[in-house]
């Protein structure tokens, strides 16, 4: 029997759903797992400002700028954490087939951070936050998506 995992996830959380068995019709009880980002306001991140700098010319001094967007970066950083243990899972064989369904941007990070092995393991993306669904409408959700 194939074990299949699904992954459903954001920016700022994600469920893995262990051991789904498509060929079960009806509600599933699957083993879940959720990570979530200790979220912070845009204000709590910045809170250690940047500083200010002497100009080059003159006694003037000057406010400096973030050079990245602090949010993207604590999102990029989860997902990282996200990629990392589903990764630690791959090597240890817990599943056969891996299905992503992630909100855009952060499918775009997870086909990135996720190693080789994993990635040849997952069967199909789903280009979709599904992240907030009720684990029946998920289910059924990727159920729908693998038979079309």
């Amino acid at each position: 029997m194939t074990t299949t995992w699904i992954l459903a996830a954001d920016g700022n959380q994600a469920r893995l759903l262990k051991g789904v068995n498509f060929l079960k019709d009806g509600p599933q009880n699957p083993e879940q797992e959720i990570f979530q980002l200790d979220t912070k306001k845009v204000q709590d991140i910045m809170a250690d400002k940047p500083g200010r700098s002497h100009s080059s010319v003159g006694h003037g001094r000057s406010a400096m700028e973030y050079s990245s967007d602090p949010v993207r970066e604590e999102q990029q950083r989860f997902t990282s954490d996200v990629a990392s243990k589903i990764d630690g899972y791959e090597q240890q064989g817990a599943f056969d087939r891996l299905v992503v369904c992630a909100a855009p941007q952060t499918l775009g990070d997870l086909r990135c951070m996720l190693s080789t092995a994993t990635r040849a393991k997952t069967t199909m993306e789903i280009n979709k936050d599904y992240s907030k669904m009720p684990t029946d409408k998920l289910i059924s959700s990727v159920r729908a998506a693998m038979s079309s």
